[in-house]
């Protein structure tokens, strides 16, 4: 029999999200942190062991988060191509209320390319490559060829959100996921078709 799920650790991994939404993860330290939550450092030890514990909980926490959000998004009804999926997702993870957490993630994204967190590969960017060969193949492309696109639109949405992110430039970066809904659509026809 699988062990009870932590209540209490998993409290504190959304509070701890909460906070770092606000403040940032790069200056993360374990006493400031308990403070912040109204813990003791002992807590937060005891949930977590150490300041890397905590990071890579806070990190698989984050992942389950967004594997939870593409499922949810995917029970919707279905857009009517890939390109049309692809806008509305974008339109659905860029709404105000989901801006915080998506800078979090971004802030992460930079903080593991620059080698400055480690021994953690989020399973967030292979969720969303998923994500887009699952409904690349919906529509009739071939899986692996699939998977291939699915990795270049995967790199182009990220470019395009870390742009939106720090120029806030909408007019023009709408214009650029047009262009991208339209080869996603015409990509998948011609697929399909051969």
């Amino acid at each position: 029999m699988p062990p009870a799920p932590d209540h209490r650790r998993t409290e504190l991994l959304d509070a701890a999200v909460t906070h770092l939404t606000e403040h940032g993860i790069a200056s993360l330290s374990l006493r400031p942190l308990a403070k912040a939550l109204g813990q003791s450092t002992y807590v937060l030890t005891y949930h977590f062991k150490d300041k890397s514990g905590l990071l890579a909980a806070v990190l698989d926490h984050l992942d389950q988060q967004e594997r939870r959000a593409l499922q949810t998004w995917t029970s919707q009804a279905p857009p009517s191509s890939p390109g049309a999926a692809i806008l509305a997702f974008w339109h659905w993870q860029t709404r105000p209320d989901a801006l915080p957490l998506l800078r979090l993630n971004y802030e992460i994204f930079g903080l593991l390319s620059s080698r400055r967190i480690s021994g953690h590969h989020p399973r967030m960017i292979e969720d969303w490559i998923g994500f887009i060969t699952h409904q690349l193949t919906a529509y009739g492309q071939e899986a692996q060829a699939a998977r291939i696109d699915a990795t270049l639109i995967s790199a182009a949405l990220s470019g395009l959100t870390q742009d939106y992110l720090i120029t806030g430039d909408s007019p023009r970066i709408e214009e650029a996921l047009a262009r991208l809904a339209e080869f996603t659509d015409a990509s998948t026809k011609a697929a399909s078709r051969g």
